[in-house]
């Protein structure tokens, strides 16, 4: 079974609320209209509700299906303040958020995630990566002990036939550019998380770096290897190591020659952690274009509550693909 169909399986199992703040884009409405018509989610479209209706009548697209919330409606705003206003863990102060909702539909899809009116938001078609994050730091807040939240593309490779399958997943090449030896350490247990709780299987985490195991030094290699030892220090039970070249980290053949000691994960990584956004994101642009097969995400990680940013250039079979996504991540929070 393709990784996707999996993801399908599970999303329809459990179908969450996904709330859609950019319902004026015929591409996100047609994708996420058959999203949920196949089960895959419940959807909420908010905006300019006969904004709404009219884009959908111009494209031919039934909204039946789905739940269509008015960003304008004052008294469902107010109501939304209120319970917002009451949460003991939050971003921005409520009368913050309020200034914001009456201008940005965002807003009013991320309070209603946060007050649990909404599993998931999605969006990204419309809007900027740093708009998006911005908004949902702002109002979701990170989870507790979280630095900076991260983004972690998940790649399925067809034909890859490495000892570690054919999905990896690999961060962060959106919203942390520069991070830190600390960030980049809780980027690390963040993605081994998400990559478990996607794939169902142990994640084998690699530092990327253009030197393995003491090849090279230069600042960015020390930073690696502060970053590796922080992230063993936290979470001793994960299978993280480091630093290595891309090839010693995923192929057995290269790490037999080049990793001199014993490393579980060394040669079979499946979650690949670049030194840097330029890094990671050239890297997977490059796969994108260049191997056949598939992207997922970017998924979110280290917010308060699962939110899903696609990205402009989207097709609408990916934006589909993610809404899938957002009903899996939601799924897997607490409580659940």
């Amino acid at each position: 079974m393709a990784f996707i169909d999996s993801i399908y399986e599970r999303a329809k199992k459990n179908p969450k609320r996904v709330v859609v703040p950019e319902c004026n884009n015929p591409s996100m409405m047609r994708s996420c209209v058959r999203a949920a018509a196949d089960g895959l989610a419940q959807i909420i479209f908010v905006g300019d509700a006969q904004n709404c209706q009219k884009v959908a009548a111009d494209h031919e697209i039934d909204l039946s299906g789905v739940k269509v919330a008015d960003a304008g409606d004052q008294a469902y705003q107010q109501e939304l303040l209120e319970k917002y206003a009451k949460l003991p863990v939050r971003g921005f102060s409520a009368k913050s958020v309020q200034k914001r909702m009456k201008k940005s539909p965002l807003y009013v899809a991320l309070v209603m995630e946060a007050v649990g009116e909404a599993d998931c938001t999605f969006g990204g078609l419309d809007t900027t990566t740093m708009e998006f994050v911005m908004a949902a730091q702002g109002t979701l807040g990170l989870k507790p002990g979280v630095k900076a939240a991260s983004g972690m593309l998940m790649m399925e490779i067809d034909g890859y036939e490495g000892e570690q399958g054919n999905v990896f997943g690999m961060s962060d090449g959106a919203i942390n550019t520069e991070p830190e030896a600390e960030v980049l350490a809780g980027i690390s247990i963040s993605c081994c998380n998400t990559f478990t709780a996607l794939t169902g299987k142990e994640a084998f985490c690699g530092f990327l770096s253009y030197s393995t195991d003491g090849s090279g030094n230069s600042p960015s290699v020390f930073k690696v290897r502060d970053a590796l030892k922080m992230a063993k220090e936290q979470r001793p039970d994960l299978k993280i190591d480091g630093e290595f070249q891309a090839d010693a980290a995923i192929v057995k053949r290269v790490a037999e020659k080049k990793v001199k000691r014993e490393s579980a994960v060394a040669g079979r990584a499946n979650v690949l952690v670049f030194p840097d956004a330029a890094a990671c994101n050239i890297a997977t642009k490059l796969i994108q274009q260049f191997a056949p097969g598939h992207s997922y995400g970017p998924i979110y990680q280290g917010f308060g509550k699962p939110v899903l940013d696609c990205s402009r250039g989207d097709t609408e079979e990916r934006i589909y693909d993610n809404v899938a996504f957002c009903s899996v991540m939601a799924g897997e929070q607490p409580g659940e």
